[in-house]
């Protein structure tokens, strides 16, 4: 008996009895197949090389983990053979490694101006600033307005009201609140001929 088939029989014997299965995946090469010289028990045969074709499925890759900040993403990569055995594998690489853009948001409002007016209706101002945070990385800036106005001092302002004469003039100042009036007498001048 040949040496090879002899040391083929006393490893399939040995593996037969512990494990029941067949046993040629233990004992050929990935790229061999098992050739038994018959069909029972112990196994008996040779390790022949495998005719077919190797051939390997690479997948797509799949959706990146997130969108921006540095993510990852794998695919599976496929390989049979030329004896048909398939084994496979996981691939990852990184994907969507750019800085996340930063929209832009509004900060307090300062404080009102001081009124325009002080009776009558005026206009008082305050602003506030896109930097909390400031838009960065092709973020968006702030939706809406960065002033903002308001009426102030609305009451009536005082009248003054001046009534003259020959020989009396009157000055009034009143507002809605309360009247306040003053009186000057002033002298007519005459101017008499002799």
């Amino acid at each position: 008996m040949d040496s090879s088939i002899l040391q083929h029989l006393v490893i399939f014997t040995t593996l037969a009895i512990f494990t029941d299965s067949p046993v040629q995946a233990f004992l050929c090469a990935s790229d061999e197949h098992l050739v038994q010289s018959w069909s029972g028990y112990p196994v008996m045969g040779n390790c022949v090389k495998c005719s077919g074709s190797s051939s390997v499925n690479v997948g797509e890759w799949g959706r990146c983990s997130v969108t921006c900040g540095h993510g990852s993403q794998s695919r599976t990569i496929i390989k049979v053979n030329p004896c048909g055995r398939q084994s496979r594998r996981n691939e990852t690489r990184s994907c969507n490694t750019h800085t996340c853009p930063v929209n832009g948001g509004w900060g307090t409002w300062g404080q009102f101006t001081p009124c325009g007016k002080s009776c009558g209706g005026g206009i008082q101002i305050r602003f506030r600033s896109c930097d909390h945070p400031s838009p960065s990385n092709g973020g968006l800036s702030c939706i809406g307005d960065s002033l903002q106005t308001a009426s102030c001092n609305s009451q009536q302002c005082p009248v003054l009201v001046t009534i003259t004469n020959p020989t009396v003039s009157v000055t009034s100042t009143s507002s809605p609140s309360r009247k306040h009036i003053g009186t000057r007498l002033t002298s007519k001048r005459q101017n008499y001929k002799r």
